[in-house]
């Protein structure tokens, strides 16, 4: 319905009260007044064009996909925490290169540390036994520490989802909360209008008696 309001229109209606000079010649009107009117008639259509199109513009973000300044503000700080946080997921990953290595590493320690094993008994021996049997328990440990940061980091990325799902849900609410003030600025505008045009037409119009009609 709003798209049938347009500033023609409005500029339209103004005109016709503006310039009315029958009225003005046949007395049926005061002039000054009806001016004055038309002036202020003249502004409130400004507005209320102004109104119209930026209600318009709350109706058609209702249907959109886009975002207000603050969803997409938070959306670009997650895209760069998410990106980040692939790349490390990438590289610790149960498959990636690094935890390959780690594991050829961990098998290159025991070896060794069988190796030692295997030695005739002295202190120096029971020393490197020591040394490397807590290296293997160390590699160990951290080894479980990046498998579960990486399941820290994945579950990270699952509440984002959530996240975004929840900034959208809230930036549609914005959508109408902006929608629903627009409009009535505009109903507001309207009323206005009205309003002047209904003063216009009753006591700037005189309409002549049938004593005065006589007398002419």
């Amino acid at each position: 319905m709003l798209r049938c309001v347009s500033a023609v229109a409005i500029a339209a209606v103004v005109a016709s009260f503006v310039t009315t000079p029958v009225f003005a010649q046949d007395g049926f009107a005061r002039q000054e007044q009806l001016q004055e009117l038309g002036a202020d008639l003249s502004g409130i259509s400004a507005r209320v064009q102004s109104s119209v199109d930026q209600t318009m513009r709350s109706m058609e973000n209702l249907q959109s996909t886009s975002q207000d300044d603050r969803t997409n503000q938070a959306f670009a700080i997650l895209d760069t925490i998410e990106t980040e946080t692939r790349q490390v997921i990438g590289k610790i990953s149960v498959t990636s290169p690094f935890m390959s290595a780690l594991d050829d590493a961990r098998a290159s320690v025991l070896v060794l540390l069988r190796k030692n094993e295997r030695d005739p008994p002295s202190p120096s021996r029971d020393a490197r036994i020591a040394a490397l049997t807590n290296s293997l328990s160390s590699i160990d440990a951290q080894s479980a520490q990046i498998i579960a940061a990486e399941g820290t980091l994945n579950s990270l990325l699952a509440e984002h989802a959530l996240l975004r799902a929840e900034l959208m849900r809230n930036g549609e609410v914005r959508a109408v909360q902006a929608f629903v003030e627009d409009l009535s600025t505009l109903t507001d505008g309207l009323e206005e209008m009205a309003s002047v045009l209904s003063e216009i037409s009753e006591n700037v119009v005189v309409v002549p008696t049938q004593a005065s009609l006589a007398t002419e």
